[in-house]
Parts: C-alpha cells; structure tokens; sequence
C-alpha cells in the first residue's frame, strides 16, 4: 500500500518506519526541517521517499495526518484538494487549556469538514508516540489496542489492516461522531502518563469474554466467516469464534426460531444434505459496527429431499439477505430474509402446485 504522511514528527515518523518495515511504501512531508524528512528515508531504505504534502496526497493510496492540533489547517491546505482520499487522522485537539473541541464534535469531525472531499477515519490518537520506536507495545504477546472510527466502510478496513500491521490490535469504534468519546480517552492517559506520573510507556488493551488475548473481530469479518460455515465449507474448528453458543436464527421457512449454535449447526447439515456441489458466495457485506447485512447467493443441484420436495435433480442459485446482530465478538442473532417464491418456482414446485 502506498501511504503518504502528513507530519514527519514522533507520531508520523514512528508509523512510517513501522509501515515501511511491513511493506508499505510511504512518502513523508510537512516538516521545517528537510534533514528530518531525509533522515526518515534513509532509514525507511528503499519504502521511503519524502516530498511536500501535495506530494504525499498524490502518492497516497491513504494518507496520514499527523500533525499539531494548531498546524491541521495549514497542513490541510499545504496538501491541496484530497477527494476520495483516506484520511487517517491521529490528531487530537488538545490546545493549553486540554481538550478544544468535545462532545458535540470532534477533532476528526472538524477535520473532516476541512477537508470535505477526504474520507476521515480517526485512529492511533490513543497511543503515545514513543510506544511506537520501540517493540514495547507488543506486552509480550497482548499487542496494545488501537481503536479506529469512520462512516467509510473500506477506508475503515484499510485502516484496521494498518494498525495490525503496525503491531498494533485494531477495534472498530463506529462511525466518525465516537470520535468524541476517543479524544477525551486520549486525554486520560495523557493526564495518567504526566500528572499521575505513570509514563508515556502505557497503553489501553481491550479484552472480550473469548479471554484477554483474543482479538475481537470486525463485523466485516464475521460476516464471511459466517458464509463459510453456512456453506461448510470450513473445518468447524472457528464456528465457536464466530457464533455465540446462544446463537438464534430467525429463518423464514421455519415457524420457530433455531435456538443455539449446536440445533443451527445440525439444521444446516440437514439442509446441505439436499444439494451437491453446494456452495456459498458473498454479494455484499454493510456494517456498522454493531449489525452487519450480508448477502450472498448460494447454489448446488437439488440431490436430496427439501422443504418435502422430493429431489428434482435442477441447479438452484438463490440469493438471501441475513441481518446479523454483533455482540461480545460473536454474532449472536440472525434474521433472514429471502424470496421463497423464487426457490420454489427454480425447483419446478410453482409448476406443480398450477397443475
């Protein structure tokens, strides 16, 4: 991925370094001092290169902003017209009285209406920048947490990845307006790290019930897990991750709600055992953190009894829409609409029940 860096300090620096390492290549600028700028390529080697910021917006596929809350207009403007751009900001807006902007906005917000062709997505402003020049973020094995929040589905997936491949443990946050619940966390640690004495060496780790090392999972990617299990297409060894033991599936062919993981998993059995080459893709996943709608179509030959339809040896494609609930990390409710009509009739039962 190329990404450009808008503010060469400790922040924008520490995450070019780390990105570089990954294999990203990054474009640093916004610097007074052009030694610095050359100093962050040299180090990067060959994943480096500096230039201005209207550079950095060119080069970009996302880009960085990592700059003082005083300097974000003059950076913004430095780097020129940012439409359909990610823009990654880190910037808190903290001034000599704390926090400038809060609760009704944001430092995110108000970048994003800036720059309001640019797709904002705020992350990495709970984080001191000194975790980010040496390998103690890691806590052993428990990466630190770095949550991100944006309204752009793929600038938040692009985002996530560049957290994890900064070392880091990416949670989805929501949409950009939780921004104004990040900002004052930040500020927090700032107030334990300095005036509780505590060390800019701290970090927050978030934890979920599947226990303190386990990553809690976006939506995005519970969705196509989910896709997998439905087509059994996996090993079975995931499905605990992925669905809840109380999981519920409200399925339209079904007068009564399938109750718990196990009563689902037998339900789709009996359900495959219908087809053969039966698969499962995925249309479209839109998730906002907390429910994720996922269509997709699945198909196979009808080889077995279905619905008391006796096999009629016909290749069935049929798209369905699930409305999946999110909790704890695990999809814990399942609603499911889709056109039986059309499955009946692709099975020829429409013919039938006419004549």
């Amino acid at each position: 991925m190329r990404i450009g860096i808008i503010g060469a300090g400790r922040m924008g620096g520490g995450l070019g370094r780390l990105w570089a390492k990954s294999g990203h290549h990054v474009m640093f600028s916004y610097s007074r001092n052009p030694q610095k700028l050359q100093d962050l390529v040299d180090e990067t080697g060959s994943h480096g290169r500096s230039g201005t910021p209207q550079d950095a917006a060119r080069f970009g596929e996302v880009l960085l902003l990592a700059v003082p809350w005083h300097a974000v207009g003059d950076a913004l403007a430095a780097a020129g017209q940012l439409d359909g751009k990610a823009l990654i900001s880190c910037v808190n807006p903290v001034g000599h009285s704390g926090l400038e902007v809060g609760m009704t906005s944001s430092g995110a917000e108000e970048i994003s209406r800036l720059a309001p062709g640019a797709i904002v997505v705020e992350a990495f402003n709970t984080i001191f920048a000194g975790l980010l020049h040496s390998s103690a973020h890691h806590f052993g094995d428990s990466p630190a947490t770095v949550f991100y929040c944006g309204d752009e589905r793929s600038s938040k997936a692009r985002a996530a990845q560049l957290i994890a491949d900064a070392g880091f443990h990416p949670i989805d946050a929501g949409p950009l307006q939780n921004a104004r619940y990040l900002e004052p966390v930040a500020m927090l640690l700032t107030e334990l790290a300095h005036s509780q004495l505590l060390g800019s060496d701290i970090a927050l780790r978030f934890m979920n019930p599947a226990g303190p090392t386990e990553s809690v999972v976006s939506a995005d990617s519970l969705a196509k897990s989910f896709a997998i299990i439905f087509a059994g297409t996996g090993d079975g060894s995931k499905d605990s991750q992925t669905l809840a033991e109380d999981f519920v599936a409200h399925i339209p062919f079904n007068r009564h709600p399938v109750r718990g993981r196990e009563r689902f998993d037998t339900q789709l059995k009996i359900f495959r055992s219908a087809f053969s080459n039966f698969q499962c893709n995925i249309d479209e996943v839109v998730d906002d953190g907390n429910h994720v709608a996922v269509r997709w179509t699945w198909s196979g030959i009808h080889t077995g009894m279905l619905l008391g339809i006796a096999p009629t040896h016909r290749k069935v494609a049929f798209s369905e829409t699930h409305l999946l609930r999110i909790s704890g990390g695990r999809i814990v409710e399942d609603h499911v609409s889709a056109n039986l009509l059309d499955l009946l009739h692709q099975l020829g039962a429409m013919e039938f029940a006419v004549a």
